[in-house]
């Protein structure tokens, strides 16, 4: 059964998050302190962790399976043809960006969070996430 209360949060936490990140995207990141850093940090952390949950949820909802791996939804809807293998090559990457965050906390490589914001690459989950929701809605 669809719970549009998650949905509905889910989306709340992207669109708060895609705002943050994207505010710092257009500033000059040679400008950002220690602590836009870790703002930076936590606000991806977030936004990815939050569509890997929507990803799951999706997956549930469509197909009736129940996934506890983050790396599982993915790959499940780049095989039943839901993500393009670009789509799902670019996701794997940024959820591996995401394991570091959480995992690897003391080894950030501060330009790649600069890559990873200056260059968008986080802003494909969001469209995904509202695709992810009309395709509910149509079910």
């Amino acid at each position: 059964m669809r719970d549009i209360a998650y949905e509905q949060s889910i989306i709340r936490h992207q669109q708060k998050m895609c705002r943050i990140l994207d505010e710092y995207s257009i500033e000059d990141a040679n400008t950002w302190t220690e602590r836009d850093f870790l703002a930076i940090q936590r606000a991806l952390q977030i936004y990815i962790e939050s569509f890997i949950g929507m990803a799951r949820y999706f997956v549930q909802q469509k197909y009736q399976l129940s996934l506890s791996q983050s790396r599982e939804a993915i790959d499940e809807l780049k095989n039943r043809g839901d993500l393009t293998l670009q789509q799902h090559n670019e996701l794997l990457k940024i959820i591996g960006f995401r394991n570091v965050l959480v995992h690897d906390y003391l080894d950030i490589n501060d330009g790649i969070v600069q890559a990873v914001v200056t260059q968008k690459h986080y802003a494909a989950m969001g469209d995904l996430v509202l695709t992810w929701r009309k395709a509910l809605d149509a079910l």
